[in-house]
């Protein structure tokens, strides 16, 4: 409403309305609506990799039964089917970095350097989601998929790798911008 002097005396005056008010009040609300949306883009994204991590511990609980499978049916040994516990171990440490990734992005200015980070947050996703699918292959079609799983599972922990020291890189060096101060 405003200060009392800027009103009048008359009684009619009172009713006035501001149009910078009403604007700021816009402004305000189109900014609450932005910053509600950002966050939910990033709780949603930090959720589903909650989710997934769930599921993929599951996995590996079944690991082991599955490598039992895997060593009755094709002849391997217990060491040839140990690819399969080292690509679960790569999913849940992955699954977990990503979680994670996306809190830190929340709170990251947009910036070229924010622009990296989320390629590198991309191609780990990416090949995690990849190195997923194929745990969801049945037992005797594994053996076949041997090589190409370790490709995954080592091109997973390499991305994280990259994902990781680069983050840590930009950090020690100050190249990162945050929404908030970080006293």
């Amino acid at each position: 409403m405003g200060l009392w002097s800027e009103h009048g005396t008359s009684w009619y005056n009172c009713n006035r309305f501001e149009e910078k008010s009403g604007t700021d009040a816009r402004d305000a609300q189109a900014l609450s609506r932005k910053s509600l949306e950002r966050y939910l883009h990033y709780y949603n994204r930090y959720a589903n990799h909650e989710q997934s991590a769930k599921l993929d511990k599951d996995i590996f609980h079944k690991t082991e039964k599955k490598m039992q499978l895997l060593q009755s049916s094709s002849g391997m040994s217990w060491i040839e089917v140990q690819f399969l516990e080292a690509a679960s171990h790569a999913l849940q440490q992955c699954r977990q970095t990503l979680k994670w990734t996306y809190a830190f992005a929340y709170y990251l200015a947009r910036n070229n350097q924010t622009e990296i980070f989320e390629d590198n947050q991309k191609d780990l996703e990416m090949a995690v989601e990849n190195l997923s699918e194929m745990f969801e292959k049945n037992t005797d079609q594994l053996s076949g998929l041997k090589v190409d799983m370790m490709d995954k599972t080592s091109y997973c922990m390499r991305r994280r790798v990259i994902l990781l020291d680069d983050t840590a890189q930009r950090l020690r060096d100050g190249g990162w911008e945050f929404n908030v101060g970080l006293d």
